[in-house]
């Protein structure tokens, strides 16, 4: 008997794992000369992100406007890159470093925007300003 109870056990706990992998989706953001397209994009926590048409071009999350507990990413110049799952709830925000002068940034929202106030008293100026505008757009 304890052998079928943790045969069961054991299934039950493998089928919620496969669960929570099926249901994660991949987002595809497009870079396009000196900006991304969505520029701001909403995802469920367990989403991956993914950036194509990349040549000339990188994705580094900017230091503070992440969420606290959050590992950011950095992908190499012309690299097609997919971030692992996000999993950390919040607003993480992100550049191209070569175009960045040119105001070429994004956001990812994962869930829901735990890290606002934050990212608000941070100050931001330029296109990090711009990307705030954007991103409380998004919200409402």
């Amino acid at each position: 008997m304890n052998f079928g109870k943790s045969l069961i056990g054991t299934i039950a706990a493998t089928l919620t794992l496969f669960s929570t992998v099926i249901l994660a989706a991949e987002h595809i953001v497009t870079a396009k000369v000196t900006s991304f397209k969505p520029t701001v994009i909403r995802i469920s926590i367990g989403d991956t992100v993914s950036w194509d048409k990349m040549s000339g071009h990188t994705t580094e999350t900017i230091q503070g406007m992440i969420p606290q507990d959050a590992k950011g990413w950095m992908s190499a110049i012309s690299e097609n890159f997919t971030t692992p799952p996000l999993t950390v709830e919040g607003i993480y925000f992100y550049k191209c470093t070569p175009h960045w002068g040119a105001g070429m940034g994004g956001v990812v929202i994962v869930g829901e925007p735990t890290n606002l106030a934050s990212i608000e008293g941070t100050k931001p100026r330029g296109a990090a300003k711009r990307l705030l505008k954007k991103t409380k757009k998004a919200l409402k």
